[in-house]
């Protein structure tokens, strides 16, 4: 009896030290405020070997990533319209490292910017302007209205590069050259979405947004990078750059939430029709993307055709017969123009 004891202890000894080969590490990534920052890309790059782990932030901002090997790492969290986190950490083995990450706004980087120069720094006024000059592009970006947020953030480049070029101290420089980086990133952007609505300044607008594109996506990581291949695809499609076009789409592969995501802005922005196609591209991909379907009834009854309105809702409510669209769909299906349809 005793040696049976003995024996399972010994097992039992054996499977704890077994289980003591990695690490985790968890924690949220809030703004300012304490509220969730949308559209995170947190990853993490193993400083000894080329390995790259892209971690899911939920919508509520918290994170848990398990089974890490207990190294160190660089953490690199970004969104668009923030200020990029990076710093190097150590996973510790059969524990939790806890990292609870604030992102901050290019608008409060810069407030601290402001607040450090001393007022003979001959850069922090063009830093104001800067600041100003790019709050107001992003509020006109949020609104869509690209070519006003184009202007603005053109202006704010130009603040931040003098207001880095004139600088006195280095860290009043730095922090300059970072906010130049964040302005030039939603300059980049806008150029593009300017250039994508107008056929005739498209051409010009995309030659000068793709360099500054291609750099940010070298740099880029996880949804943002995805993001940035689908614009550079689109650039060297209109370029006829097969190479180009072969390199982002195999980055990309098929994506059922970029043509979905394309379809929203334009059916958000009023182009009902010009959403039709891409809202198709992402169910041609996805035959079970039930809220594609949703939009794109939507779209159909918009252009009078009913019959395919019909079949799109009828095939929502057969992939979500409970979902969040489920009531709307059932009572506008109850209309009697849907009636004499089979």
């Amino acid at each position: 009896m005793r040696n049976l004891i003995y024996c399972t202890s010994a097992a039992i000894l054996s499977f704890s030290l077994a289980a003591q080969t990695t690490g985790r590490i968890q924690g949220k990534v809030l703004d300012s405020a304490g509220k969730p920052v949308p559209k995170v890309s947190m990853v993490l790059k193993r400083v000894d070997i080329n390995s790259t782990k892209e971690i899911k932030i939920s919508a509520k901002g918290d994170y848990l990533q398990v089974g890490l090997d207990p190294k160190e790492f660089d953490l690199i969290v970004s969104a668009e319209g923030y200020v990029e986190y990076k710093e190097r950490i150590k996973i510790p083995l059969g524990d939790a490292l806890v990292k609870n990450i604030t992102l901050r706004t290019l608008a409060e980087v810069s407030a601290e910017l402001n607040q450090r120069a001393a007022a003979e720094n001959p850069g922090a006024a063009k830093a104001n302007e800067g600041v100003s000059s790019f709050n107001e592009a992003v509020r006109a970006y949020n609104d869509r209205n690209f070519v006003e947020a184009l202007a603005k953030f053109e202006a704010s480049v130009d603040f931040f590069r003098e207001a880095a070029s004139v600088a006195k101290d280095d860290t009043t420089r730095a922090d300059a050259e970072k906010n130049l980086s964040t302005a030039e990133k939603m300059l980049a952007i806008s150029l593009f979405e300017v250039g994508d609505a107008d056929s005739e300044r498209r051409s010009d607008l995309w030659l000068i947004a793709e360099p500054m594109l291609k750099n940010i996506f070298d740099k880029s990581a996880g949804d943002e990078r995805a993001n940035l291949a689908g614009r550079l695809l689109e650039i060297a499609k209109m370029k006829g750059d097969a190479a180009a076009e072969a390199l982002y789409e195999g980055i990309l592969g098929p994506n059922p939430k970029i043509s979905y995501n394309k379809g929203v802005d334009l059916y958000n922005s009023g182009n009902l029709s010009q959403a039709k196609p891409h809202l198709k591209k992402a169910v041609e991909i996805d035959p079970k993307f039930a809220d594609a379907y949703y939009l794109l009834a939507i779209c159909e009854v918009s252009d009078g055709e009913i019959k395919a309105a019909k079949d799109h809702f009828d095939k929502y409510l057969q992939l979500e017969p409970n979902g969040k669209n489920a009531a709307m769909v059932k009572e506008m299906l109850s209309d009697p123009m849907f009636k004499n349809i089979k």
